[in-house]
């Protein structure tokens, strides 16, 4: 299925160019938010360069930024003749919700938990090591059961510099070892090692209380940074959200063939 997907996220605006073979993907900045002329011009040479088909069988969104929406929206409008599908809860996506208002559920954890059940099964837990840090638990059944949601890696490190005095601005990177030799080493043995503790801890006290095991995806930014110092991962998929934008088009599709 031609379709293309898009994932507008708080760092970034994911673009995936799926074409019956493969996957394409653009990544335009989120911030500064830009008049929807410039990002249809940015898809556009984008497609062109790629020699991507122009004319997709169709166009789904997911949006964490409401205010980019529209704009985005608008842009695709030169690539499709189609009106573009915006995400919600509301759709069916082969989640079944066991939360108290999933209407407030980000998009794209809901296009991520869909594109593991379907590429992995359930149950599954989803963890997005992005802007923030996102655990999705989706049980037996393909029953979203709840989730996490914690700061992520870069927001950490910010965090250190920005509100601290003495604390130096340093780069995000594999520690050398869990015991920093220097302030620099310190911070970053605390992030990732941190991270990778917390989740793990919060994965094994999902699955007492579920009484499940659940398979471990990882996706986002980070994820191959963080990975290695995970004891368990079974899957490792950075393109999970398009893929999970694009099996929600296609049950959007089927029902209205």
């Amino acid at each position: 299925m031609k379709i293309i997907a898009i994932d507008i996220g708080n760092s970034s605006i994911n673009i995936g160019f799926f074409t019956e073979e493969s996957l394409v993907i653009q990544k335009i900045k989120t911030i500064p938010l830009l008049p929807f002329s410039e990002y249809a011009e940015m898809m556009n040479e984008f497609v062109a360069k790629e020699n991507i088909d122009k004319m997709p069988e169709g166009i789904i969104i997911s949006s964490v930024v409401p205010g980019h929406t529209e704009a985005i929206k608008k842009a695709c409008s030169t690539l499709s003749k189609k009106e573009p599908v915006i995400l919600a809860h509301k759709m069916n996506t082969g989640i079944d919700y066991q939360i108290e208002e999933p209407e407030k559920l980000g998009t794209d954890r809901i296009a991520a938990a869909a594109g593991a059940c379907d590429l992995f099964g359930a149950p599954v837990a989803v963890i997005d090591f992005g802007t923030a840090t996102t655990l999705n638990f989706i049980g037996s059944g393909n029953k979203y059961k709840g989730g996490a949601i914690m700061p992520g890696l870069e927001l950490m490190r910010k965090s250190l510099f920005s509100d601290t005095a003495q604390l130096p601005a340093v780069t995000l990177s594999k520690p050398l070892s869990p015991m920093g030799k220097d302030t620099a080493e310190c911070i970053r043995s605390g992030i990732v090692y941190g991270t990778a503790g917390a989740v793990e801890r919060i994965i094994s006290e999902a699955e007492k209380a579920e009484g499940e095991n659940f398979k471990i995806v990882v996706t986002g930014g980070n994820a191959d940074l963080i990975a290695p110092f995970l004891r368990k991962v079974d899957h490792i998929e950075p393109a999970l959200t398009l893929k999970g934008l694009r099996f929600i088009y296609s049950l959007s599709d089927r029902r209205n063939a």
